[in-house]
């Protein structure tokens, strides 16, 4: 072996002897930014030996990799601060998440939200104690007698099921855990810190399991940064659209249908406006509406491999004129009986498809529908309209010729960009969601349909990233995300091509050549779930929504008993324009009835008192907090129809 390697950095290199430390090779760096290191683009600790010629480069704490070490290293932290606190409370796993991470442990009695300032404490006066990071590598069977003798029955577990040979243990002072890493050098790099939540975990995500203890916290490189998120945590809180869902009066959950909406009238209003703007566009576009079935037999599913792939998603009901009408059977045989509740529209479009006999003059056919759509989520992880059971969607299937397959694709992405502009969403990143291990077809397949939509995207001048081993089980597919007020992603639109379900129900056209040939098909959702989607705009206008689509656009306050009917004539005048007005004629101050508005989010709220009755005009305050001098009604119906609907 030779006693010298090269090391690559900054585009420079040089020969440094075998074992340097990585951190003496980043010399100049001051120590306060760099928290790890990249050789060959894996993140290590600055304290590994380089045992090879590679390149090097700086990880520093407020890059994206630098977070992720300093978080993970803050997980340990707060790990052992709690077992410090807490003698004989057993840790388990403590993973980077996105903004933060968390630690599950099994303590004698649940920790809760009174317990996190105690905890916060001691971890600050760990840090401070500026206790020494090291990394070791132990001996599989030394580890797991090492972790038995500390009474770490769950690390034992874990060790157990580790295949290598070695595992690496990170010690701080005299405690120490089982981990990859990276992390910091010592505890005094991890100085802006909060611990946030604590909820119930099973132990491996399996409710047969024993129920532990999660602490979410969330760490940053600097104090400001710290405050920041903070304060876009609390923006978020007051923005949730559970809390203005109930304010504005939009929808509402109950235990009898769980994961599912009750829109009330207000919403439903927002639901029906959203899909009257789809459907405009779908004119304009060329694409029909149609209605399919709700419930198929199970013999689909296995045809389009929903059966194979996604049953556990599905609701599945016994057939009711079958022999043994009261059992379900989910196993891989079980689609020969019994029905499911469609989770998805494509399996049913192909019958639209197949109404007919196609040419390839037909081509492309697209077919749109809103009907609803119900997925088997699990309770645990069901939240407001964010996660569902009961859903629509904007979704849409393009059947076309392969010649056609780009510029379908360049035209659901104009669609894309038309909608989200003009909802007001500045800002969209594209990936290209690749084959994952679970799929149909084969693999030369899946990278000549990837190459596709990404040739589409880069025709149409669209950077995209590639997110891999994430595409639908059928075929791959454009993610496009939004990035809300608070500066969170969305995953919202996706455009999907599958050559996989056309083959599997036999579709085909009869080309110019008269030969028969298979057409392709599109996958297609702007919005997605328009659940999803209405809880993502709430939240990123906190409830202000544009006119178009304010379930309530106006309200009209009277100041007393006197002008009541003056108030009725100004509401139902503007009614009588297409407007959604309410009048509020209660015998109420005006500081209490602006309030009420304001809290429903009602774009204009219009004052009439006895000077406006007499002068046949109107005072109008706006939800912004703005107020306008007295106008006559002409000039208040002129001003309301300068905010026209989105073509």
């Amino acid at each position: 072996m030779s006693s010298e390697i090269t090391v690559k950095l900054n585009g420079e290199s040089r020969v440094v002897p075998h074992g340097t430390v990585v951190r003496d090779v980043l010399g100049g760096i001051p120590s306060r930014d760099l928290v790890a290191a990249s050789v060959d683009g894996k993140v290590v600790d600055l304290t590994r030996k380089l045992e090879h010629d590679c390149a090097v480069e700086p990880v520093l704490a407020e890059s994206p990799e630098g977070l992720d070490v300093i978080r993970h290293s803050t997980a340990h932290l707060m790990a052992m601060a709690v077992q410090s606190l807490y003698p004989g409370t057993q840790v388990t796993i403590g993973p980077v998440i996105e903004d933060g991470f968390f630690y599950d442990f099994a303590p004698a009695t649940p920790f809760t939200l009174e317990d996190l300032p105690k905890i916060e404490a001691k971890m600050r006066e760990l840090a401070k104690a500026d206790h020494k990071i090291q990394r070791t590598e132990v001996a599989r069977e030394d580890a797991i007698r090492q972790f038995s003798s500390m009474g770490e029955n769950y690390k034992v577990e874990i060790i157990q099921g580790i295949g290598d040979d070695h595992v690496s243990v990170y010690s701080q002072g005299d405690w120490k855990d089982l981990c990859r890493g990276p992390h910091v050098p010592s505890t005094r790099y991890l100085k802006a810190f909060k611990l946030t939540s604590v909820a119930g975990a099973y132990w491996r995500g399996d409710e047969h399991n024993a129920m532990l203890s999660r602490i979410y916290g969330t760490a940053f490189a600097s104090k400001e940064a710290l405050d920041e998120h903070l304060k876009m945590v609390e923006l978020a809180r007051t923005r949730d659209h559970r809390k203005l869902g109930r304010e504005m009066g939009l929808y509402i959950f109950d235990p009898v249908s769980p994961g599912s909406p009750f829109y009330l009238p207000k919403g439903t209003i927002i639901l029906n406006e959203l899909t009257d703007y789809i459907r405009r566009l779908y004119r304009r576009y060329g694409f029909d509406e149609v209605v399919t079935p709700q419930l198929f037999k199970n013999e689909l599913w296995n045809t389009s491999g929903h059966w194979e792939n996604f049953r556990e998603n599905m609701f599945i009901s016994p057939d009711p004129e079958s022999d043994t009408a009261t059992s379900v059977d989910t196993g891989p045989e079980g689609w020969h009986r019994g029905y499911a509740l469609k989770p998805m529209n494509c399996p049913g479009h192909t019958f639209v498809y197949r109404a007919e006999k196609r040419s390839y003059r037909d081509l492309p056919l697209r077919i749109a529908e809103f009907s609803r759509l119900h997925r088997a989520e699990r309770s645990g992880v069901l939240h407001g309209l964010m996660r569902v059971r009961s859903m629509s969607q904007d979704d849409a299937h393009i059947f076309c010729r392969e010649d056609q397959i780009e510029d379908e694709v360049a035209m659901n992405l104009k669609m894309v960009r038309d909608v989200y502009g003009t909802l007001g969403f500045e800002r969209l990143d594209f990936k290209l969601a690749t084959m994952p291990d679970q799929h149909l077809g084969t693999e030369e397949q899946w990278r000549d349909t990837e190459a596709k939509l990404g040739n589409a995207m880069s025709r149409n001048e669209i950077k995209f990233e590639i997110n891999p081993k994430e595409g639908a089980f059928y075929g791959p597919k454009i993610e496009i995300y939004v990035s809300d007020a608070l500066k969170r992603r969305w995953q919202v639109a996706t455009i999907q091509l599958d050559y996989n379900l056309p083959e599997r129900f036999g579709l085909s056209y009869t080309s110019s050549a008269g030969t028969e040939e298979r057409p392709v098909m599109i996958h297609r959702a702007i919005l997605g779930s328009v659940e999803r989607f209405i809880g993502v705009l709430i939240e990123h206008t906190g409830g202000v929504l544009p006119l178009w689509l304010a379930p309530e656009q106006a309200r009209v306050l009277s100041l007393s008993e006197k002008v009541e009917s003056y108030a009725k004539e100004v509401t139902d005048l503007l009614k009588r324009e297409g407007f959604r007005a309410h009048v509020d004629i209660r015998n109420e101050k005006l500081g209490f009835k602006v309030r009420e508005a304001e809290l429903a989010k009602v774009p204009y709220m219009i004052v009439v008192g006895e000077r406006e009755s007499a002068d046949r005009t109107v005072s109008l305050r706006l939800l912004r907090g703005e107020k306008s001098n007295a106008m006559p009604l002409a000039a208040l119906v002129d001003l309301l129809k300068k905010e026209p609907l989105p073509a």
